[in-house]
């Protein structure tokens, strides 16, 4: 319990560390052509109906939490848990690494729980432009929309409002 305590607060460390490089952000003109969403799988059913709300011709890819390893159902798409982060919030299982690695033009974080893992994933993620809900982490995001996980209709309708201010979208 005690080492795992340290390793959380090395995370939170690091991910704090990562924030405060941040300084300032510049947003780019750049359409919008791959979309990254992680989900809290434990929260939320159907994930599906995020990808299709979004009706963007563009690549979506979905990464799910789950914090329990024993409670998981199946979903198909590539799945975390707590246990995948080690030091420094370093990331031990290849599919979690590339989802940090992959450079996203839009990163959605669809939960409203703010736990450390999906804090990393959002914060740690290489992405242009992050977009999460009420719950998020707001340091970690540049744009906060106010709804809650099962108004996903109001949510991607206010997603494509925003996108077409800042022209996104073509």
């Amino acid at each position: 319990m005690f080492l795992k305590t340290l390793q959380y607060k090395s995370a939170k460390k690091a991910l704090t560390k990562k924030l405060s490089q941040d300084i300032t952000k510049q947003v780019s003109n750049k359409l919008i052509e791959t979309v990254g969403i992680i989900v809290n799988a434990d929260e939320i059913d159907d994930f599906q109906r995020i990808v299709k709300g979004l009706k963007l011709p563009v690549v979506v890819e979905v990464l799910c939490y789950h914090k329990d390893l024993k409670k998981t159902r199946t979903v198909d798409y590539p799945v975390f848990y707590e246990k995948d982060f080690g030091w420094k919030g370093k990331p031990q299982t290849k599919d979690l690494e590339q989802f940090l690695e992959k450079p996203f033009d839009l990163l959605i974080s669809y939960y409203t729980n703010d736990s450390l893992p999906l804090q990393l994933v959002s914060g740690l993620q290489k992405a242009e432009f992050k977009i999460g809900i009420t719950g998020c982490d707001q340091e970690v995001h540049d744009v906060i929309i106010q709804t809650k996980e099962d108004e996903i209709e109001t949510f991607t309708k206010e997603l494509h409002r925003y996108l077409h201010i800042l022209n996104k979208l073509s």
